[in-house]
């Protein structure tokens, strides 16, 4: 058999496990080899490089963790953006993966080769800025893993030049100084709008106002401090950790995955629990900012001393962050006109107000580019095969592309990467064509249109590559207690190793 040669494009979390999995599915028989290229200096990605003060991830290290490589017992749970670097950099010593990768290339374009006059398909054209030579790498693959957080979203604002201070997107936000003493007005509401708008009262600031346009969904990352009948509960435990895979994915009948009954349960059981402890289905103690019925996603009780606790610090604390509806434009004084929302709450409440900020953060997201893509490669938004691959051209992937809901994307890399390498090995011998049922619901207005179940998408692309075990199987291979694991924890992608082609010795 012919042997593979891949160009891996990143230096994230996704390019180092698609590189390590490619690498170690080399076999003599059919040598793979794998060369990643980063065009920063040092790997980290967006957790390096574009991080913030005091940043961790909303993902738990058990969640995140790959399947071979775990975070230490005594780390916390939710770890520092630093930590997560501290750990990807462990992972490339671990595997001994830098001997496969150039920092400090930058990759300028992929193109097409002439099979009748080349060996390889792809030709990955690169600038090495240390010896600043334009040099090229020919290859029979390509996995793109250059992920969602590169090219900032800044919607137009009309206007927005006659702010009197600074105006910048959040992939330039690094610390509190930033904010301190000014009046803040972040766009956006997403859970880096989120941080900033916290960091933000931290910071002194003078004034927090938080602009969006069709509401959010506030949740902890860990399922503590909560008052039930009076008794404080603070268990600490990490929120991601608590969907079981029984019925949600070890077993679901066909008809129920399409019917998606299985979430309208979940959804309906979590909306009615939200209410009981804190009053309102929102989400978590949110009285504002309630998502509209189209983005639902998956489909006040205080006098009986129900209630969700605030750390102390925080409680007592006599700042506050405004909302209001998106800026229609700024005039010429440098005052922000809001969007007219009657409906809303907050716009009626701030409509009269003179707000002129002097420092104004987009928290606006990413778009996906990829100018050195040549224009006859699909993009990530035109994969139509579990969102990695477009079937026309299976050699070229799309690793870390999804978003999931409650989820990682680092585990989703590693499990699309082993999708992706038990492909070329031919251990799927033809393209899944059962249908997706791990796509969440949007509008065909809204930007992402890639957000999937973290749950739902692992074990589907599990079961195409073999790696989702049946119960019986399962028994028998691990016994009782793995079964139990298996059936009752969350989708970790360590329990997609324990058959199939990737399964751990």
């Amino acid at each position: 058999m012919a042997d593979i040669r891949v160009a891996v494009i990143g230096g994230g979390p996704g390019g180092l496990v698609t590189l390590k999995t490619l690498l170690e599915a080399s076999t003599p028989e059919r040598r793979v080899e794998a060369c990643l290229f980063e065009s920063e200096e040092d790997i980290g990605g967006t957790f390096k490089y574009r991080s913030y003060e005091n940043a961790e991830l909303v993902s738990s290290k058990q969640l995140t963790a790959f399947s071979d490589h775990r975070f230490s017992l005594n780390s916390p749970d939710h770890i520092s953006l630093p930590q997560y670097v501290d750990y990807l950099t462990s992972y490339v010593d671990h595997f001994n993966l830098a001997p496969n990768i150039k920092l400090r290339c930058c990759v300028s374009s992929i193109e097409p080769l002439d099979l009748a006059e080349h060996k390889w398909k792809h030709r990955v054209k690169y600038l090495d800025t240390a010896s600043d030579q334009e040099l090229w790498f020919d290859c029979s693959h390509v996995a793109i893993c250059t992920g969602l957080h590169v090219e900032p979203n800044i919607p137009d604002i009309k206007g927005i030049e006659n702010v009197k201070g600074d105006v910048f997107h959040s992939s330039h936000y690094k610390a509190r100084s930033q904010l301190a003493g000014r009046d803040v007005i972040i766009l956006g509401c997403g859970e880096t709008a989120m941080d900033i708008a916290y960091e933000s009262i931290k910071a002194e600031a003078k004034s927090v106002t938080m602009c969006y346009r069709t509401g959010f969904l506030s949740f902890p990352k860990a399922l503590s401090r909560f008052q039930v009948f009076g008794k404080e509960f603070k268990g600490g435990l990490p929120i991601d950790g608590l969907i079981t895979n029984l019925f949600e994915t070890a077993y679901v009948h066909r008809a129920i995955a399409k019917s998606r009954l299985r979430w309208f349960v979940s959804d309906f059981v979590i909306k009615r629990v939200l209410w009981f402890l804190t009053g309102t289905q929102a989400g978590m103690n949110q009285h504002v900012g309630g998502l509209p019925p189209e983005r639902l996603g998956r489909a006040f009780l205080d006098f009986i001393g129900n209630k969700y606790v605030d750390p102390p610090e925080d409680a007592n604390s006599d700042k506050w962050v405004d909302t209001s509806t998106f800026p229609f434009c700024v005039d010429s004084t440098g005052t922000v006109i809001f969007e007219s929302r009657p409906e809303r709450k907050d716009w009626q409440r701030m409509k009269n107000k003179s707000l002129r900020p002097n420092c104004v953060i987009f928290c606006t997201g990413y778009r996906q580019a990829f100018k050195w893509l040549h224009p006859s490669y699909p993009t990530a938004d035109q994969t139509n095969v579990r969102n990695i691959i477009h079937s026309s051209y299976p050699d070229i992937a799309f690793i870390g592309f999804v978003r999931p809901g409650v989820g990682a994307i680092p585990p989703i890399a590693e499990q699309q990467a082993m999708w992706w390498t038990a492909l070329l090995l031919g251990h799927m011998p033809s393209l899944p064509t059962s249908p997706p049922h791990y796509h969440l619901l949007a509008t065909s207005s809204s930007r992402i249109q890639y957000g999937v179940d973290h749950s739902a998408y692992m074990s589907t692309l599990a079961r195409d590559f073999g790696g989702a075990p049946g119960l019986l199987q399962l028994w028998r291979a691990h016994g009782w207690e793995v079964l139990l694991v298996y059936c009752f924890g969350a989708s970790f992608v360590t329990l997609y190793r324990l058959v199939g082609p990737f399964a751990s010795p």
